[in-house]
């Protein structure tokens, strides 16, 4: 009739049947992502905690250094978003700018630097008068080595105090030029 094998085989199929029946219809698989396969906006693929990057110039030269407690890398939108970045970039001179932002995004090619919500621009040349900027907003562009603004920006330079909406930055000149609504003061010792 039967078999010893199977007799076991049967049992063990009673056994497990009835388990496999319940996941089948329950629904509890693995769960799927919500919304459609395709990626969305808000999706990260890396992030970094305490990151520091550094950049040098084709001729091996330190171009630029940033250092954010936070960032995070949107693929989709091509861009890593930063969280207080700061940032320090040697002039040829030996002079160094030196600049902060609550916050900031970076494009994967490099191209643009964003800055926003206080930011701060400190120029400390080799010599002469340190210098500082302030404003709401800042966009850099590294390849052509300048940042501008359309917002309202304070400049503060030995006892020299201007004001503007909108300016233009070239770092490699150390020139500012100022867009439009320019007052200026100045303030003996």
């Amino acid at each position: 009739m039967f078999s010893s094998t199977r007799i076991r085989l049967l049992i063990a199929l009673a056994i497990i049947a009835p388990v496999l029946i319940f996941w089948g219809f329950s629904g509890d698989t693995l769960q799927q992502p919500s919304g459609s396969s395709k990626e969305n906006a808000a999706s990260i693929d890396f992030f970094m905690h305490d990151a520091r990057t550094v950049y040098w110039s084709p001729e091996g030269d330190l171009a630029r250094e940033w250092q954010t407690p936070e960032l995070k890398h949107y693929p989709l939108r091509s861009r890593s978003e930063l969280l207080e970045p700061e940032t320090s970039m040697p002039t040829p001179e030996g002079g160094l700018y030196k600049m902060r932002a609550n916050e900031g995004w970076i494009v994967d090619d490099q191209s643009q630097i964003q800055l926003a919500g206080d930011v701060e621009v400190h120029h400390n040349p080799q010599s002469g008068p340190n210098g500082v900027l302030t404003t709401s907003s800042l966009t850099i562009y590294p390849p052509r080595n300048i940042a501008r603004t359309d917002a309202p920006a304070k400049l503060v330079r030995d006892g020299e105090q201007t004001e503007t909406v909108g300016l233009e930055v070239y770092f490699d000149q150390q020139r500012i030029e100022l867009l439009s609504n320019v007052q200026g003061r100045y303030n003996a010792p």
